[in-house]
């Protein structure tokens, strides 16, 4: 087997698209790693054994047990949990895997006034009288009752409505749920519509839905799984759009600082009006627009899991480029990003789980040749 087939067949693995034998083939090799009967001349002076050979060595060999079952648990886990970002350079693709490396990450000795952390389930309750409610600081239970409607943080952190048993509302008070850089957050509304808040994000909507429609209005990127009622549509509002559905599950990516408002259809079907503009999505289509630019673009996406990605707890880039990579990290980890130097001209596909500490964000960025440092919040990208 030759050096392309050897990196083909590990990215295969990596990408989890591998056939059981060809899982089983990559995995004896990682076991016998450490033995004398690896034939290492496979990977000699290749990129292979630098990038593959080496760094899972170290790694099985810090790990090791004496049981053989269990080492074989081990390495499979350990692969399958491998973070795989794939620089998309002059064609080639460069595979990497967690590793416990600490060379990458270069931070000040002085003493770090704001720690860059992952976000989390932060955000904040803007009540209708004008008072805000820290939910990530709120104990579990009711937090509000307005108009015969109860605002509740459950258990499992999120913010429910609902009606009571004596429920006279007419007019649904207005809230508001906002996520800071840093945060997300998931809800309930009253009619049953589920709500997921991206960082820095926000959405407006009254506590009951009156008369013949349901509105809200969000910035930033929101998921919907919007509660069907063919009588009463839902209408999502942006700063450039408004979205029309009856019963559906689509996302919503309007933050200012992207060049282009997006909406993703999961399942049902959505229409989309921009301007005097409108255009109807399929499941599997996006629209994408501007203020600039006249018209709706509509077009497949192939891989819908990587549009809501950031929902299932994942970074998930598709030929994205480099500043498209750093906006989502900034984002989710509250850090302001600077460029030292000319940004590359590259694109990046990959999957970074978000709930890793910046030590390890940076040490896999630098494994497609993102190089960063870290002080304080700040995160700048240097050159190679």
């Amino acid at each position: 087997m030759n050096t392309n087939e050897i990196k083909y067949l590990i990215g295969k693995y990596n990408s989890q698209t591998a056939t059981p034998e060809e899982k089983k083939l990559v995995e004896e090799w990682y076991e016998r790693i450490n033995g004398a009967d690896l034939n290492q001349n496979q990977f000699e002076d290749t990129e292979v054994k630098k990038q593959i050979f080496s760094q899972v060595s170290s790694r099985i060999a810090n790990k090791a047990t004496t049981k053989t079952k269990q080492i074989k648990l081990n390495y499979t886990l350990f692969f399958k949990a491998a973070v795989i970002l794939i620089a998309l350079i002059a064609g080639s693709y460069i595979y990497f895997s967690k590793s416990d490396r600490s060379a990458v990450l270069t931070t000040s000795t002085k003493t770090n006034k704001k720690t860059i952390v992952p976000g989390g389930n932060n955000a904040v309750l803007l009540l209708a009288d004008g008072s805000q409610i820290i939910l990530n600081k709120t104990s579990d239970g009711q937090l509000a009752n307005q108009s015969g409607v109860e605002v509740i943080k459950t258990k499992s952190g999120e913010l429910l409505y609902r009606f009571t048993g004596n429920s006279n509302a007419k007019a649904g008070a207005i809230n508001t749920v906002s996520t800071p850089r840093g945060g997300q957050y998931h809800l309930i509304l009253v009619d049953g519509t589920e709500v997921w808040l991206n960082a820095s994000s926000s959405v407006k909507f009254p506590t009951a839905f009156v008369g013949n429609e349901r509105k809200v209005e969000v910035t930033g990127e929101v998921y919907f799984e919007v509660a069907k009622n063919k009588i009463k549509p839902f209408i999502v509002h942006t700063d450039q759009s408004d979205i029309k559905v009856l019963g559906t599950h689509f996302n919503v990516n309007t933050y200012a600082d992207e060049a282009y408002e997006r909406t993703t259809l999961l399942e049902g079907s959505v229409e989309i009006k921009h301007g005097d503009k409108k255009a109807l999505l399929k499941p599997g289509q996006q629209a994408s627009f501007n203020g600039k630019v006249d018209g709706i673009n509509v077009s497949e996406i192939e891989d819908l899991e990587a549009v809501i990605a950031w929902k299932n707890g994942y970074f998930q880039f598709e030929k994205s480029d480099l500043p498209a990579v750093m906006r989502q990290i900034s984002r989710w980890y509250d850090a302001n990003v600077i460029y030292n130097g000319k940004i590359p001209a590259k694109q990046y596909t990959g999957k970074i789980p978000r709930n890793v500490n910046v030590a390890k964000l940076i040490e896999m960025l630098a494994y497609s040749g993102i190089h960063c440092k870290v002080e304080y919040n700040q995160i700048t990208v240097n050159p190679k």
